[in-house]
């Protein structure tokens, strides 16, 4: 396991910054993080943990100045896609499509003593290494997943890890492309996934549970929130949820960044975050809320600096850059977490690298206009083994608890 520094001593905000930057992988991991050398102290529990696909298909997670192997066995092909939840009990659960096709969970145990691995039966429901969005939610935690037949499926698993509702499609087959990205979130009490459909218009799928004849299913009702044509068929998208309700994220066809609002279960008119040309077109979306309600929605610009965009201050025209050109690939893949005390984590993989960057994002009281670059940003790069291969697909969590 990653190795912990127990130094008593709290870090301070230079420290924090030196300490927290991972290029990651799309799964979280109770993990205990340990700061820069310099700076002794490590990074408070809970901290920040990234994981990717290794190109030996096992599960590899990020630690200061190594990746380490957390599935024993592969569990999909490299690089594919994770979908990372931290549950409510502070645990951490790991999705993905494995090879045969159909969903492999994870889930670390409550002592923090590793994790452990479930293959769902039921395959050649989804390409290998699909998308996939998780969320936790009313009664568990929900995954959706793109279907090889067109179908977006969900399933939900207990707090134990049980499946309660086996996957079913949630809209029919044919409504998107089967590598069609999703993004998952709660809004009031009940669950959501949003995606692209195959007529380019962004679609929001809201579900609740209710009863069937055989036990619990997901009653799903499907909104069209835009019209067709506003974005590229399989083009990322992102959500959230927080005090001020959920919000969607996509990229419109004119490269614009767009926020879909919610006021309750219903989508609003899109509003633009962005200046058009402002996003690549299919660049992976990240977005993440404060406790207090601010979103922020992150993307690699066309030349690999990555850009926010946030209503924590006011409305500005443009993103704000917050980490140097060509950190990264223009709209590639990275995962993103709000670290308390107004810190953003993001990872992502690169040229056999993992990559940390910290922002100091909310900084209170509100400062007008928002921070520079400096010192309110770091990025950290090290040097990893393979099988890190550039671009991978990437996410992060902040876990409850440390790994022994």
């Amino acid at each position: 396991m990653i190795p912990i520094d127990n130094a008593s001593e709290g870090p301070s905000r230079r420290d924090l910054l030196r300490a927290a930057v991972v290029g990651g992988a799309a799964v979280a991991l109770p993990i205990g993080w340990v700061g820069s050398a310099s700076a002794g102290p490590r990074l408070a529990d809970p901290s920040p943990a990234g994981f990717h696909i290794g190109s030996d298909g096992r599960l590899h997670t990020a630690g200061s100045g190594s990746t380490t192997v957390v599935s024993p066995t592969a569990i999909g092909p490299a690089g594919g896609n994770l979908s990372t939840v931290r549950r409510a009990d502070g645990t951490v659960a790991v999705f993905a499509i494995g090879s045969h096709g159909g969903l492999i969970a994870g889930f670390t145990s409550a002592g923090g003593s590793g994790m452990g691995f479930v293959r769902h039966p039921q395959g050649g429901l989804a390409p290998p290494g699909g998308r996939i969005a998780a969320v936790e939610g009313q009664a568990g935690t929900h995954v959706h997943f793109t279907g090889a037949n067109g179908a977006v499926y969900h399933a939900l698993y207990s707090r134990s890890g049980a499946v309660v509702i086996p996957p079913a499609p949630l809209v029919q087959p044919g409504s998107v492309l089967p590598s069609t990205p999703l993004a998952a979130f709660q809004v009031s009490d009940r669950f959501g996934v949003v995606f692209v459909g195959a007529n380019g218009g962004i679609r929001t799928s809201v579900g609740r549970i209710g009863t069937g004849p055989a036990g619990p299913i997901a009653v799903w009702t499907t909104t069209a929130a835009t019209p067709a044509n506003v974005a590229t068929p399989n083009s990322p998208v992102a959500a959230v949820s927080g005090t001020a309700g959920a919000s969607a994220f996509f990229t419109g066809v004119d490269g614009r960044l767009w926020r879909i609002p919610f006021s309750g279960l219903t989508p609003q008119p899109v509003v633009a975050l962005s200046s058009a040309g402002a996003v690549p077109i299919g660049a992976h979306l990240a977005a993440t809320t404060a406790p207090t309600g601010e979103f922020v929605v992150t993307y690699a610009g066309a030349d690999g600096a990555i850009r926010a965009a946030t209503d924590a201050w006011r409305p500005y025209p443009e993103p704000w850059v917050i980490s140097p050109p060509g950190s990264h690939l223009a709209g590639g893949p990275h995962g993103l977490v709000y670290g308390g005390n107004d810190y953003l984590y993001l990872g992502w993989c690169g040229v056999d690298r993992w990559f940390w960057l910290l922002w100091w994002w909310l900084r209170r009281p509100f400062p007008l206009p928002p921070p520079p670059p400096d010192p309110y940003h770091e990025l950290r790069d090290f040097r990893t083994v393979l099988p890190t291969r550039q671009d991978f697909n990437v996410g992060v969590a902040l876990p409850g608890m440390a790994l022994g």
